[in-house]
């Protein structure tokens, strides 16, 4: 294999790898000074390249297929698919990965493409027999809810005078 080949391929497992991953060489122009380029535009030239393109997907799919990516049914003989499912394929198997290592823009994706969203959740989880209540009646039934000596001193803090019910 080339010296250009080995770098293309170094190159491509850098990209495939998830960013919270990378460690101190995150970005293009980064891998590309630790590479002895002065910039990423040699990236740029090689990704518009088809022979890298090839290469490119080639790996990929050899990743997908290490990850398990790769659909096998009962005799072992793979699924026929055309490119753009197997992109996708590919493309969701990292996306699942990143999510299951607690990278939260994968999750957040994930959840939008294939659950509820997190917006969904949210207003879900803030839905309440509250939401009907005006702000004097939803402060009064909290302030029920507190134990009485905390309500009680809170009260003194702003100069109430408060004592304790008849019968207590």
């Amino acid at each position: 294999m080339s010296q250009h080949n080995t770098q293309w391929d170094e190159y491509i497992m850098w990209l495939a790898t998830p960013e919270h991953e990378r460690g101190a060489v995150s970005t293009e122009d980064e891998w590309a000074k630790t590479h002895g380029y002065s910039d990423s535009r040699t990236m740029r030239r090689w990704k518009a390249k088809p022979e890298f393109q090839e290469r490119q997907r080639r790996l990929t799919e050899s990743m997908a297929a290490k990850t398990g990516a790769a659909v096998v049914y009962g005799d072992n003989d793979e699924i026929e698919m055309d490119a753009d499912e197997r992109d996708y394929r590919i493309v969701r198997s990292k996306l699942v990965e990143s999510a299951k290592q607690g990278n939260l823009k994968a999750q957040e994706l994930f959840m939008k493409l294939y659950g509820k969203s997190w917006l969904d959740e949210e207003q879900a989880a803030r839905a309440s027999d509250f939401s009907n209540l005006e702000l004097p009646e939803l402060v009064a039934r909290a302030a029920a809810a507190v134990e009485p000596e905390v309500l009680a001193g809170a009260l003194r803090e702003l100069g109430w005078t408060v004592s304790e019910p008849v019968g207590a």
